[in-house]
């Protein structure tokens, strides 16, 4: 199964008190998340008059709730197999340190995450692949049923042979 599980929250996170916003984010509803501004304003001026607004607010949300260089897409729009290290690359070594971190700085015991290494293509027919955390499983209600959620932490650019610099996953 190469989509991200939709779970329910621990009873850990909902007894702490310092978790007690973070949670109230990640249930929120899509209007709440657009009409209490959590979004940006393109996002809430552009729903009210009328224009479809679900891709936008897929793209914010995720980037709010996981970190800004993640993304969702459609599971047949996304391949991954195993993350193979390399010598000398400052990208591969970079994208080991941002990914190591962002596990060790999970907040939701539910959630669980990969190092992969990832291909997707966009309905645009664009490509990307690299070394990404793919998020094999969360509890955040919101995720579409059959989306893969990603962040690509160091992209490969195939045409070139080389790795673009890692990006911080936060």
């Amino acid at each position: 199964m190469a989509e991200t599980a939709i779970v329910s929250v621990s009873s850990e996170v909902t007894k702490s008190p310092a978790l007690r916003q973070r949670l109230r984010l990640r249930t929120m509803t899509d209007l709440e998340f657009i009409n209490e501004n959590k979004g940006s304003g393109t996002l809430l001026k552009n729903k009210r008059i009328g224009m479809t607004w679900r891709t936008q607010y897929l793209q914010e949300r995720i980037a709010r709730e996981f970190g800004w260089t993640f993304e969702g897409l459609p599971r047949s729009q996304v391949t991954f197999g195993e993350a193979i290290t390399e010598q000398d690359s400052p990208s591969v070594t970079e994208a080991g340190w941002h990914i190591d971190r962002y596990l060790d700085m999970s907040v939701f015991p539910e959630d669980k995450f990969e190092c992969r290494y990832l291909h997707c293509e966009y309905r645009d027919g664009s490509r990307r692949e690299g070394i990404a955390i793919v998020v094999r499983q969360t509890s955040a209600p919101w995720v579409p049923e059959g989306y893969t959620l990603f962040a690509i932490v160091a992209e490969f650019v195939k045409a070139e042979g080389r790795w673009l610099p890692a990006q911080n996953p936060f």
